[in-house]
């Protein structure tokens, strides 16, 4: 499926000619809703815990600032709302998640489509868990925030809308009975949005 969709996209680009039409100093506001398409959860515990989470939403925010007329740099904000393992355990996982982030893209020369760009994300996530009392029965544990990171691609279509798809990963660590157990959560989302313009 993934494999799918990034062909119809490359193979959209590849039927268009490029435009550059942005330029330095200019600014951007992009506000998206997303959902997880998949996701994957390994708790080390016991040898490791392996799978994945229900589906669920995700809502974020980033500011760009172009240092040039094909390079944005800037930074955001996004919330992977709580979803409930499907690994046996009802264990429930979170995270809000801000970062730096860089932005190439390609102006196109298209009716529809208006640009192309890559996107790379680092920061720090704040990891929620929610232990599943009935399955455990262990008092509630604590976590440990972690590093984020996320790539992706996308495209602005007309009247300043986006589509993309991101792939992110967090890591932190769960805290129970005096032990520590590292976490890492992956998650590859479709978002959708508007985009705001500002110039200097």
């Amino acid at each position: 499926m993934k494999k799918i969709i990034l062909s119809l996209i490359l193979l959209t680009i590849a039927l268009v000619s490029p435009a550059f039409a942005s330029e330095a100093g200019d600014m951007e506001i992009l506000g998206k809703v997303g959902y997880t398409l998949d996701t994957n959860v390994k708790l080390f515990y016991k040898g490791g815990d392996l799978g994945s989470t229900k589906k669920n939403f995700t809502v974020g925010a980033d500011f760009y600032f172009y240092v040039n007329s094909q390079v944005a740099m800037g930074f955001g904000v996004n919330n992977i709302f709580d979803s409930t393992s499907e690994y046996g355990a009802e264990d429930e996982y979170g995270f809000t998640n801000v970062y730096l982030s860089v932005r190439p893209k390609m102006d196109i020369d298209s009716d529809i489509i208006e640009s192309f760009y890559f996107i790379g994300q680092a920061g720090y996530g704040f990891f929620r868990f929610d232990n599943d009392d009935s399955y455990y029965d262990l008092p509630a544990p604590s976590t440990n925030n972690g590093f984020y990171w996320g790539i992706g691609i996308g495209v602005e279509i007309v009247y300043d809308f986006f589509l993309e798809f991101t792939h992110s990963f967090n890591y932190g660590s769960v805290i129970s009975e005096g032990s520590t157990y590292d976490v890492t959560y992956s998650a590859f989302s479709l978002n959708v949005g508007y985009k705001f313009r500002f110039k200097p």
